[in-house]
C-alpha cells in the first residue's frame, strides 16, 4: 500500500471493490485501510463526477408502463459508477426510489 492514498489509486480500490460484490469493511481491511478512510473516499469519489457536471437539478421520475411478464427487466439503470440497475414488472415506486437511493450513496 503507498503510503500515500491519491485520488487516483483510491479510485481504482472503489471500483475494485464495487465489482468485487465483497462489503466495504471487509474489503478496506483487506486492502490495509481504515475502514473510515475508505468510507470517505468512496462517498468523495462518488460526489465527483456530479460535482465536475455541474449537476444541480434533482433526479425525477417518469411514470412507465410494466409489460405483463415478471420476469422480464423493463428498464435498466446505470450509474455514473457502473452500478446497473434492472427493473422488472410488478416494482413498486417506493421499491425503485429506495434501491436508486441507495445505489447514488453507495456508500
Amino acid at each position: 500500500m503507498p503510503k500515500k492514498r491519491t485520488a487516483a489509486w483510491m479510485a481504482r480500490l472503489v471500483a475494485q471493490w464495487r465489482r468485487s460484490g465483497a462489503s466495504g469493511a471487509s474489503f478496506a481491511r483487506r486492502h490495509q485501510i481504515p475502514v473510515w478512510t475508505f468510507w470517505y473516499w468512496c462517498r468523495k469519489l462518488s460526489a465527483e463526477p456530479l460535482a465536475k457536471a455541474g449537476h444541480t437539478t434533482p433526479t425525477t421520475f417518469v411514470p412507465v408502463r410494466m409489460t405483463a411478464d415478471l420476469d422480464t427487466p423493463v428498464m435498466e439503470i446505470v450509474f455514473a459508477g457502473g452500478e446497473r440497475l434492472q427493473v422488472r414488472g410488478g416494482a413498486s415506486a417506493d421499491l425503485l426510489r429506495a434501491a436508486v437511493t441507495a445505489l447514488r450513496s453507495a456508500c
